[in-house]
């Protein structure tokens, strides 16, 4: 099965946000004090404008989406720092049904290549601490971690 990567189409909105509740529902499930439950996770606006921008990938196989990355460049201008510029993968998400086939992996390459062209010098992502498969995914592509967030109820 051929996989594509492509900046989705308006039509390609309810799909998309069907790919993102599958991940929302997780967060919501292990952060009930931060994540809402909602039918929709991506606005249209907000969707039709990752499309201009080309911050948002999905990956298509055989006409049928099953997975989609949104993406942000961000550049460090903090004069007690190195330079930077990082491509952030800001949500990743691979169809339940077609999980361990590749595709995440694919969808990462890609974003990759992406950071290349555009002269990032890191890829980085979150990941919340619960989500123990894609923690093995993540550092199995080679990624480490580099800074751990705390919080407190205050």
């Amino acid at each position: 099965m051929k996989t594509i990567i492509e900046v989705p189409k308006i039509e390609d909105f309810k799909r998309v946000n069907e790919l993102a509740r599958q991940v929302h529902e997780l967060h919501a499930s292990w952060r009930p004090d931060i994540f809402l439950k909602v039918d929709e996770v991506i606005n249209k606006k907000e969707f039709e404008e990752k499309i201009q921008t080309k911050e948002i990938y999905i990956a298509k196989a055989e006409d049928k989406i099953i997975g989609y990355m949104t993406l942000n460049i961000k550049e460090n201008s903090n004069p007690i720092l190195k330079y930077k510029k990082y491509l952030t993968i800001e949500a990743i998400c691979v169809d339940e049904n077609e999980r361990s086939k590749g595709i995440g992996t694919l969808l990462l390459n890609y974003a990759k290549k992406k950071g290349k062209e555009k002269g990032c010098t890191d890829l980085y992502l979150t990941v919340n601490k619960e989500n123990e498969n894609a923690i093995k995914f993540y550092e199995k592509l080679g990624f480490r971690v580099k800074n751990i967030a705390y919080s407190m109820e205050i």
